[in-house]
């Protein structure tokens, strides 16, 4: 059985990679919590049928980076990798301490080039292989109050397309996965009050983890879930840049 990695793997879109991913790989699971783990390990290891492992890793730390890099590299039985791990924070850039500002970009950006390098050099050579990138709609758009997230997600997607067509002619899928609202614990880690988002922006893991998939058969670079995702993105490309950024600034997060 092949192997797939997973990090931010002990909940939301990533605990759901992992759920899918354990019915055909073992999947080895990257958080910073190892008792997170554990739980995912508890709750889906009766119905797996390849192995689960938890890798309790911090992304932020260059280390930590380091190590899953060497495993990712010189894993012969790779046959994906899912860099979903990230985080966000909330409120005017000059405000927010700085340090929590570099970890989330160490994490955002930093460790998806890292991992994607180790992976796709891994799959470059056997040609065959599928790396996702979770970006997010944010992506496409200024967020005035998380400008280092959205601009760590617009980085993402860019770098992610790159890598699709660099990699087609090896056989390699890669593709930049861009949801948006999903229920997780993300938005309470970024101290952000769901309710002020009406019940229809909002997908479950389930359905973004199920689109990404089927997006990733057919090898599509980018894979925006959702059709009210869908219609805003498309919508915003024909509006005047000056009114997208003002009416980004009038969502108060």
């Amino acid at each position: 059985m092949k192997n797939a990695f997973v990090t931010g793997a002990s909940q939301g879109i990533g605990k759901e990679f992992v759920r899918v991913l354990s019915k055909t790989h073992n999947v080895f699971m990257i958080s910073r919590k190892e008792n997170d783990l554990t739980s995912v390990i508890k709750e889906f290891g009766p119905t797996s049928k390849g192995i689960l492992k938890a890798i309790p890793l911090d992304l932020s730390k260059k280390d930590n980076r380091e190590q899953l890099y060497s495993l990712i590299k010189t894993d012969s039985d790779l046959d994906i990798l899912v860099n979903n791990a990230g985080f966000g924070t909330v409120g005017e850039f000059c405000d927010l301490p700085l340090n929590s500002e570099i970890d989330e970009i160490h994490v955002n950006v930093k460790a998806v080039v890292e991992l994607s390098h180790a992976a796709l050099g891994n799959f470059k050579k056997k040609k065959s292989g599928s790396l996702i990138n979770v970006a997010s709609i944010a992506g496409y758009l200024p967020a005035p109050g998380s400008a280092i997230y959205a601009a760590t997600k617009a980085f993402v997607k860019s770098f992610t397309e790159s890598l699709h067509e660099e990699m087609k002619p090896y056989g390699v899928r890669v593709q930049a996965l861009c949801p948006g609202l999903t229920h997780s614990d993300f938005h309470q880690r970024a101290g952000i009050d769901k309710s002020k988002f009406p019940k229809f922006l909002w997908q479950d893991s389930e359905t973004v983890v199920r689109e990404s998939l089927e997006a990733l058969e057919i090898n599509e670079a980018v894979c925006i879930t959702g059709m009210v995702n869908q219609s805003a993105i498309t919508f915003t490309e024909f509006l005047p840049r000056s009114l997208v950024r003002k009416l980004s600034g009038m969502i108060k997060l």
